[in-house]
């Protein structure tokens, strides 16, 4: 018997925990604040957010399922798209890094992040990129970051 996911539903295990007043998505976040932290890198959680696709209405017709009076049917939609939107778990764009944190990455998360990364490129935005899945490589690429970039050590 194969299990199916309902729409909705987590897919990740990860618990959201709340470490200065920051609410974290999961522990690998929170073990990469910390370290930057640590560190004396200074960054934004999750400070700025990339349109990756604007919005738009598609004119033709559009046939898909929805929902009329709570059953599922096929039917004639507005044709009204949302936009794509992307943001990152770190990012310090004076330094330029960008850090996203990412055990499982699902087949969303890579879609999205080729996006992410056409967009950086359509833009012309030099920036460096980590993606660390582990606090091994957390810890890697906070030795990156120290050194392609200049901080000044205030002890």
């Amino acid at each position: 018997m194969r299990f199916k996911r309902r729409k909705g539903r987590q897919i990740t295990k990860a618990k959201k925990h709340i470490v200065d007043g920051i609410t974290f998505a999961s522990g690998l976040e929170v073990y990469c604040y910390r370290a930057l932290k640590k560190a004396k890198i200074p960054n934004q959680y999750e400070g700025k957010t990339f349109e990756l696709v604007e919005k738009f209405k598609f004119d033709g017709l559009l046939m898909d399922k929805g929902k009329t009076k709570g059953k599922t049917v096929y039917k004639e939609k507005t044709g009204n798209v949302r936009n794509i939107s992307y943001t990152p778990d770190f990012i310090n764009l004076d330094k330029g890094f960008i850090i996203e944190t990412k055990g499982l990455r699902t087949a969303e998360f890579k879609m999205r992040f080729k996006l992410f990364l056409k967009y950086l490129y359509d833009t012309d935005q030099h920036l460096d990129v980590y993606v660390p899945s582990n606090q091994k490589e957390v810890d890697s690429t906070i030795n990156l970051i120290l050194n392609r970039c200049s901080f000044r050590k205030r002890d």
